[in-house]
């Protein structure tokens, strides 16, 4: 019985971190094309500036949550 919530725990474990990894993706991705397009304006955008640091500021935090939760999963292993 007790392995059974082991592998739930664990198909969760790794749903999340699959989550994690896709949200970190997509803030980083989208990050590095503003930059791109920030560095061919000839003018400082300051709403660009804003999403960049929006974007840089989700992927710390997703990169947290998949610290927190790869070591939560090295835990039950």
């Amino acid at each position: 019985m007790m392995d059974f919530f082991k592998n739930k725990i664990k198909k969760y474990q790794e749903k999340k971190l699959d989550e994690i990894l896709f949200k970190f993706h997509f803030h980083q991705s989208t990050k590095k094309e503003l930059e791109e397009k920030l560095n061919k304006m000839d003018n400082n955008d300051a709403k660009l500036q804003k999403d960049i640091s929006y974007h840089t500021q989700m992927m710390g935090i997703w990169y947290a949550n998949e610290k927190k939760l790869r070591e939560q999963m090295s835990e039950n292993s």
